[in-house]
């Protein structure tokens, strides 16, 4: 008998890649291919679709990590401006030309919050090379962290747009059903193709026939079990 377990309990990545995982097996052993290849061939059909919706999610996902990363760098150069401006409101203050040669560049460089995605990127690389000359009063007016964590804000920034390119391009994602809507479709074929497989088991001559992917599926559901096992005894501890 192929064991089952909660499936509904799998996040989406995990029940993709559950269900994969025994689409393989199934056309492995093509099992009474002649009563059970139409709903193998189903299986196939909404695992392709879970992957779709699934590329469409890690598309949002990286849109609102990358309009978020955004936000944070135009916050992280408003602080470093503003860090700086303060230092200048007293003309006594030892570090203040020091602060008016940090200013001078970033006035001349421009600000960039004004300005497109990519065009912003662009000057902030072009700030970060021109503060790289002034490391010395960069330094003396405690700025130093502010600097690097601004470039280092806009290399993820620079990432997470690539990344997120290469998600559209790698596939149209216009019109894809959700996961949610394909998970309900494709497990009613799953059980139904196990319920077949196990009412098989109790026919002698079909049960050795089946025994090697039993054996398999049952490998591939205990994996899983012990996920979902691992994860409850972690939120209950």
């Amino acid at each position: 008998m192929i064991n089952k377990f909660p499936i509904h309990a799998l996040r989406n990545a995990e029940h993709y890649q559950f269900m994969a995982s025994a689409h393989l097996i199934f056309e492995k052993h093509s099992f009474d291919r002649i009563h059970l290849q139409p709903l193998y061939d189903d299986l196939g059909v909404l695992i392709k679709a879970i992957e779709q919706g699934l590329a469409v999610e890690r598309k949002n996902e990286k849109i609102r990590e990358k309009n978020e990363m955004d936000r944070y760098r135009d916050r992280l150069h408003s602080r470093l401006f503003n860090y700086v401006k303060s230092i200048l409101y007293d003309e006594q203050d030892p570090l203040f030309d020091d602060a008016q040669t940090v200013m001078s560049i970033l006035k001349d460089v421009g600000n960039p919050n004004r300005l497109a995605e990519n065009a912003q990127s662009t000057m902030l690389i072009t700030l970060g090379n021109r503060l790289a000359t002034v490391n010395v009063q960069i330094e003396k007016i405690g700025a130093t962290f502010m600097v690097e964590k601004l470039m280092e804000t806009n290399r993820q920034f620079i990432r997470l747009e690539t990344e997120s390119r290469e998600v559209t391009a790698s596939r149209k994602l216009d019109h894809v059903p959700s996961v949610t809507i394909v998970r309900k479709k494709i497990d009613p074929v799953y059980r139904n193709i196990v319920d077949a497989l196990n009412g098989y088991v109790r026919i002698p001559v079909k049960k050795e026939a089946c025994r090697e992917l039993i054996y398999e599926m049952n490998i591939l559901v205990a994996k899983y079990d012990a996920l979902l096992s691992a994860r409850r005894s972690t939120k209950v501890s």
